[in-house]
């Protein structure tokens, strides 16, 4: 099925492919911000809580999204991601 977005043509398939390859490049960018930030010493990430803190927070959202729209191999494992993300940003700022 096509339709007009905004004076393109699109369909219902490239709205999936789309929203697939940004969820990829989320989860690219994310994987190397946390790869980052555990390179830092405890002191600078005790420095910039809004950061460690906003990144756990976006994944519980995550997690949130794959309970309520995924399965369960997805869900697993942003509760992992979710779970590792809480336990770095309350052991840098102490």
């Amino acid at each position: 099925m096509h339709f007009e977005v905004q004076g393109l043509n699109r369909t219902y398939w490239d709205f999936y492919v789309g929203f697939g390859f940004f969820v990829t490049v989320f989860l690219l960018f994310a994987a190397i911000l946390a790869w980052q930030l555990g390179g830092l010493p405890k002191e600078q990430l005790a420095a910039m809580p809004i950061v460690s803190w906003g990144f756990a927070a976006c994944f519980v959202v995550v997690t949130f999204l794959s309970w309520k729209y995924f399965f369960v191999v997805p869900l697993i494992f942003s509760g992992i991601v979710t779970l590792c993300l809480i336990l770095a940003a309350l052991a840098a700022r102490t």
